[in-house]
């Protein structure tokens, strides 16, 4: 760079500090004058090797800028936002709160700024004070912690009946985007997605739909934003009776359960179904724990055949049916894979009697056509429990197992219990 230029590139740092513009042939004129030297100048203009960029950062996050050209040759870097001056060469000249410093490098210098804030937006403009001035410029947003809040904290709705969520966004940059999950106790508070904006309508409300939404924003920031709705659903009782089918034995007491989904809360009454079809109210220790209703029966007095769980509330009435019987059962089923094997699995079982198990029934099928129909023997009990395994060879993955087990004692042979899928 000549000694033109480059003193032309001081003339004009001072004259945009002064808010002047700077006229080239009268700075050569003082130029010359002082220096008395009778040079030819050829201005280069230098090229800038940085691109220009759009940048998104998080609120308190840092702020960086570059500016580099190919070959800087005495020319001053200043940084501008609007038209106010942030920095002059390596010298920041006003930033609020002294958050910004220029971290100079060959050929250019990086614009820093700690800590962004909101006020941070906006457009860097880069000015190299060549001649014409070269320019470039950054955009920089701020994205900022979003905040949602749920315009109802519970909703009460009959069953059938439609109801309206609704979630409003409080604060966020650029606008969050708002999901809907929910969860249930029923589920074992399994989450699952059931929506998505700000409102979520709930249209022909069943009684498993109870539970809690929440809404959440994101819009990228390291933190989201929650809220939640409790949706309350008025409805008549249902029941699930599990296995319905309880092994008795000799001694202690035996328990009859069923879980029952009510709201308001339900009253449970449990009878003996006698041979004619007709209930008999029945005395023992009734218990409720988390929805399941229990009542407890002397073994010693306790008959064999069918009970009924019957459960009313204001909306209506359910009954079930649970069998109490000598037969095996209930039977409970696990498969896994084979260690290294895709194709193999182990299927193990147990189900429970007071007598004696001699056989299980085992029957697979694939796809629903009957693949094996085998008996298996014990392999080992602990007091009433007994369990078996069989392995399977050969499956497909792109077939559909299922297995089903009936167990036989010396009263005969239990109900089948199943259907269990597996496979690959």
């Amino acid at each position: 760079m000549s000694l033109g230029q480059m003193s032309i590139a001081k003339l004009s740092v001072i004259y945009l500090l002064l808010g002047a513009t700077v006229n080239t042939e009268l700075a050569y004129d003082e130029i010359n004058e002082e220096s008395q030297e009778k040079e030819e100048v050829v201005e280069r203009v230098p090229i800038f090797t940085t691109e220009q960029h759009s940048k998104l950062i998080n609120q308190g996050d840092r702020i960086r800028l570059p500016c580099f050209v190919d070959k800087l040759d005495g020319f001053v870097v200043l940084w501008k936002r609007g038209e106010t001056i942030i920095s002059v060469e390596n010298r920041v000249i006003s930033f609020p709160d002294n958050r910004a410093k220029i971290e100079g490098e060959k050929n250019g210098n990086w614009l820093i700024i700690e800590s962004a804030r909101e006020q941070d937006e906006g457009t860097y403009t880069c000015h190299i004070t060549a001649f014409p001035p070269q320019e470039i410029s950054h955009r920089v947003r701020i994205r900022t912690r979003p905040e949602i809040s749920s315009v109802q904290d519970r909703v009460v709705v009959k069953e059938g009946d439609t109801v309206d969520l609704s979630c409003y966004i409080k604060a966020g940059y650029p606008y969050p985007e708002i999901t809907w999950t929910k969860s249930n106790p029923r589920d074992n508070f399994g989450v699952k997605s059931v929506g998505s904006g700000p409102d979520l309508m709930l249209q022909n409300v069943s009684y498993d739909m109870a539970g809690v939404y929440r809404c959440r924003a994101d819009n990228g920031y390291p933190v989201y934003s929650d809220d939640i709705v409790n949706v309350t659903v008025l409805h008549k009782p249902y029941i699930d009776k599990g296995d319905g089918f309880v092994h008795a034995h000799s001694k202690g007491s035996i328990p009859l359960s069923c879980r029952i989904s009510a709201y308001p809360k339900a009253k449970v009454h449990w009878s003996y179904v006698d041979h004619k079809g007709r209930g008999q109210e029945i005395s023992g220790e009734n218990w409720e724990e988390k929805s399941v209703y229990s009542v407890s029966l002397p073994a010693s007095e306790a008959k064999l055949g069918d009970y009924r769980c019957h459960a009313v509330n204001e909306f209506g009435s359910q009954q079930a049916t649970i069998k109490l019987s000598n037969l095996a059962g209930p039977i409970k089923f696990q498969s896994y894979q084979v260690e290294n094997s895709s194709s193999v699995y182990n299927l193990t079982w147990s189900g429970e009697s007071s007598a004696p198990v001699s056989q299980f029934h085992l029957i697979v099928t694939r796809d629903g056509s009957e693949l094996i129909n085998t008996p298996v023997i014990p392999s080992h009990n602990t007091e009433s429990n007994w369990t078996a395994w069989y392995i399977m060879t050969e499956l497909e993955p792109s077939h559909q197992y299922a297995a089903k087990i009936s167990a036989s004692n010396s009263h005969g042979q239990g109900p089948f219990f199943g259907p269990w899928k597996f496979g690959p």
